[in-house]
């Protein structure tokens, strides 16, 4: 936090719905100059980050940073993303966005870049965002709640008309989570193109990533195939190497069923609290990887 307050002029913390656990650091937070705005309620990320956006505008910003909790934020950071917006704009590119070219060890950039250029499957965190843009196309979308919330954004923009750029050279640090070698009931699977390495989410995560995996390929098949494609095919190869992970496998699969059935349906927003108690008896059954070794 200490770091992102050093680079803008101000800073908004928006607390999803953390109850009491999180009053100390929150009340710190405040106490620092940081505004803080708690919701009683889990909205989702999209909704969380539209609250802080429609807060920043009342402040009278123009541009926001869209940051996760867990982002490591360097010094010069939003200086670099700055420029590299600044860059863009005097050549008359209509900017939707700006990202690292790394969130972590992930590459957002496509191709070579020099002052700027291309990025696809872009994380939202750290992403320059100039507000006029929102006023155009739209907030993110609440009703995702969580996962490919970045992406919808991204194939937006891209279908109104808006270039989606990385910042040359640019990292955003980010704690990775939980690595589990890739097996196959058991064994390793290497394939051309597939790391030999699987992050797995928390297991209620997969109702939302194969529910708004098929609302998102729906609506954006026909404007963007080509990476609508690559993408539903690699999801794919995860959810199955997820669901030969799972125990009980039978629980994932319950998981997934309910969130075909919901794609169907329209059914979109929150997953249905009778699910939880499914998503919470899941385990993954795979050898974590030591990141020592990697």
């Amino acid at each position: 936090m200490a770091s992102v307050s050093a680079q803008v002029d101000g800073v908004i913390v928006v607390d999803d719905g953390s109850g009491p656990i999180a009053d100390e650091t929150l009340d710190r937070l405040a106490a620092s100059g940081v505004t803080v705005h708690r919701q009683t309620v889990n909205s989702g990320i999209a909704g969380a980050l539209n609250t802080g956006i429609r807060l920043a505008r009342e402040s009278g910003a123009e541009i926001v940073i869209t940051f996760d909790q867990d982002s490591l934020v360097p010094a010069d950071f939003v200086d670099a993303l700055r420029a590299t917006y600044d860059a863009a704009t005097a050549d008359d590119v209509r900017v939707g966005v700006i990202v690292p070219e790394y969130f972590a060890a992930v590459r957002q950039a496509r191709g070579e870049i020099a002052s700027y250029g291309p990025a696809a499957n872009i994380i939202q965190s750290g992403m320059l965002l100039p507000l006029n843009v929102v006023d155009s196309i739209g907030e993110l979308r609440a009703d995702y709640f969580i996962d490919l919330v970045d992406t919808e954004f991204e194939l937006r923009l891209r279908r109104e008309g808006y270039a989606v750029l990385a910042a040359p050279g640019l990292r955003l640090g980010h704690a990775l989570g939980t690595q589990y070698r890739r097996e196959f009931f058991g064994r390793p699977v290497r394939l051309p193109g597939i790391p030999p390495e699987i992050t797995l989410s928390t297991p209620f995560r997969y109702f939302y990533r194969v529910r708004n995996r098929i609302v998102l390929n729906r609506e954006y098949l026909w404007t963007a195939p080509a990476q609508i494609i690559r993408d539903t095919f690699l999801d794919g190869i995860h959810f199955v190497n997820a669901l030969a992970v799972a125990r009980p496998r039978r629980a994932l699969w319950r998981l997934y069923r309910a969130a075909i059935n919901a794609a169907i349906r329209g059914r979109t927003g929150r997953m249905p609290d009778a699910l939880q108690p499914v998503a919470d008896c899941i385990i993954w059954d795979a050898p974590v990887l030591d990141r020592k070794k990697r």
